[in-house]
């Protein structure tokens, strides 16, 4: 068995790789729908950085993205409820960016170019 300082460290892993998985999404968001006008000017700056590590950045969300759905159905009630609801939304935005960025990046890579 697993002791409390593991569970925490764990716990930690988890919720860093929830809020880079949300900040990396919400700045492709704002990079989206901004285009690199106006205030979308530093995502574009950000985006262009990422894409040039694009495999990496994929592999990572994608282990990131389905570690934290598996710990949210395994561990579901021990998260407490208003916790539990922002959690539930935020892996929910995980996975839906990591849908269609599959779609955006790599079919439009590879079919529309």
């Amino acid at each position: 068995m697993k002791g409390d300082e593991n569970k925490g460290q764990d716990q930690w892993l988890l919720d860093g790789s929830l809020l880079l998985l949300v900040t990396y999404n919400l700045v492709f968001l704002v990079d989206t729908i901004f285009d690199g006008a106006g205030i979308g000017r530093w995502a574009g700056a950000a985006m262009h950085f990422i894409d040039d590590r694009r495999g990496w950045v994929t592999l990572f969300e994608t282990i990131a993205s389905i570690s934290l759905f598996a710990d949210l159905v395994v561990r579901f009630d021990a998260y407490e409820n208003h916790r539990r609801n922002l959690r539930v939304a935020a892996i929910g935005l995980a996975m839906a960016g990591l849908v269609f960025k599959a779609f955006t990046f790599y079919l439009d890579s590879a079919y529309l170019e």
